[in-house]
C-alpha cells in the first residue's frame, strides 16, 4: 500500500512542478528541438550542436531543419538549409 503512496505521491508532485517543465521558449533562449523544450509560436529551433540551441525566427544556413518553411532560405534539403539563391 505504501509503494502505491509513494508513487501517486511522486507523480502529483510532477503534474504540479512539471507544468514548468512544458512551457515553451521565447526569442533567443535555449532550446532542445524536443516537445519539452520547443520554442513558442512560430519561432524554430536553431541548433548549434546536439540538442542544444536558441530560438530563432528562422534557421540560417547549414543548420538542422525538417521543414523547408524553417529555414530562412525556405529551402530545406537532406535535413539541412541551404543557402538563399541570388
Amino acid at each position: 500500500m505504501s509503494g502505491y503512496f509513494i508513487l501517486l505521491s511522486l507523480f502529483a508532485i510532477f503534474v504540479v512542478r512539471g507544468s514548468a517543465f512544458f512551457e515553451c521558449k521565447g526569442f533567443g533562449q535555449w532550446c532542445d528541438g524536443t516537445i519539452f523544450n520547443r520554442c513558442c509560436d512560430n519561432l524554430n529551433c536553431q541548433l548549434d550542436r546536439f540538442a542544444s540551441g536558441t530560438c530563432q525566427l528562422c534557421i540560417g544556413s547549414g543548420y538542422a531543419c525538417g521543414l523547408s518553411s524553417q529555414c530562412c532560405s525556405n529551402d530545406c534539403q537532406w535535413f539541412r538549409c541551404r543557402p538563399m539563391l541570388q
